[in-house]
């Protein structure tokens, strides 16, 4: 089809131009859509069966459990040891409690544990509610924020010495313990 007036021809360049920067910003847009935002830096430690000790009012906790991390988006695991206490004791004996979960956000806080420090509750900012944004660690399920607790990687005196084993691991097999 040939178009013979000027005008018809403008027109024509026009709707042209708008339909190549409509497609353009659809595209764009698309593109946008499927920009993945990494995840976040997070620590997990899972203290699945502690032992509890009361006497009077003196309680206190002990027990080894797991720490896994996603940083950099790769995943790794690593023994720890827990030990924790308070004064919310009642009476004298001793068994099992409830399993233990501690989420670490703070990058820092995060690094030292996996480098083999020791992460000490009265050292960081330790909080109840996961909404707390100025908190290193929240206490996920089995303490309150007035137990005070360390958490010491590896399982053995000789991992002191030596450094805590890391395990790498796929992150698809943590997706069920890291948010």
């Amino acid at each position: 089809m040939k178009i013979k007036h000027t005008r018809h021809q403008l027109t024509a360049i026009g709707l042209a131009i708008s339909l190549i920067l409509f497609t353009t910003a659809t595209i764009e847009a698309a593109k946008a859509d499927t920009v993945v935002v990494p995840k976040r830096d997070i620590a997990v430690i899972d203290v699945p069966h502690p032992k509890e000790g009361n006497l009077l009012m003196l309680r206190g906790l002990v027990g080894k459990g797991t720490a896994s991390f996603r940083i950099d988006g790769q995943c790794r695991s690593m023994p720890v040891r827990f030990v924790a206490g308070d004064f919310s004791g009642r009476s004298i004996d001793f068994g099992k409690s409830k399993s233990i979960q501690i989420v670490v956000t703070a990058p820092d806080v995060i690094r030292d544990l996996l480098a083999g420090k020791d992460l000490v509750s009265d050292m960081v900012h330790v909080a109840s509610d996961p909404a707390d944004k100025a908190a290193d660690l929240h206490l996920a399920k089995g303490l309150s924020a007035d137990t005070g607790f360390v958490i010491n990687p590896g399982r053995s005196l000789l991992a002191d010495v030596l450094g805590a084993r890391k395990t790498d691991v796929d992150c698809a097999s943590l997706s069920t313990r890291l948010p």
